[in-house]
């Protein structure tokens, strides 16, 4: 089993890796492989990931702050500041934001090591000027075990939109 890091403290809004879509507070090499954990915030009605579900990870999600709807399978529910949801693997999930301030979570995910997904989609990305080829999102995914199960939501309270 390989050496965890150096224990370390991190000021506010500093990370541990930064080539990623999401700002990672723990990665899988800090940890050995057992999780990553990172922080991160959606624009007031601003919708998250497309329904998909982790082959081989777990994820929880803590609501630092606002409200987040959460659709887990099927099923659609409002968590606000203070919440907690766990995603076991396998489970088609997606989030948005849920009101019209910003919405902070703490996401978890065990195994770690998801910190990799987002590094190659973040290098997509940037490749790509910002438009993303959804095939080329969706090989990265399956490289990684997401699998995408359907678009992403909106919160049912959320402005129209173009």
């Amino acid at each position: 089993m390989p050496n965890p890091s150096e224990p370390y403290i991190l000021a506010p809004g500093a990370t541990v890796r930064d080539d990623a879509i999401l700002p990672f507070k723990l990665t899988a090499l800090d940890s050995c492989g057992l999780l990553s954990i990172c922080e991160f915030t959606l624009d007031p009605w601003e919708p998250g990931p497309a329904l998909h579900s982790h082959d081989a990870v777990d994820e929880a999600f803590f609501v630092l702050a606002g409200r987040l709807v959460v659709q887990l399978g099927t099923e659609r529910s409002l968590t606000t500041t203070g919440g907690f949801i766990w995603v076991p693997r396998t489970t088609p999930h997606t989030f948005a934001n849920g009101g019209e301030r910003e919405v902070r979570v703490l996401a978890i995910t065990t195994p770690g090591g998801i910190e990799e997904l987002f590094s190659e989609q973040a290098a997509h990305l940037q490749d790509s000027g910002g438009t993303p080829d959804p095939e080329v999102m969706e090989e990265i995914g399956r490289r990684h075990g997401a699998t995408t199960r359907g678009p992403p939501i909106r919160a049912a309270e959320a402005p129209a939109h173009d």
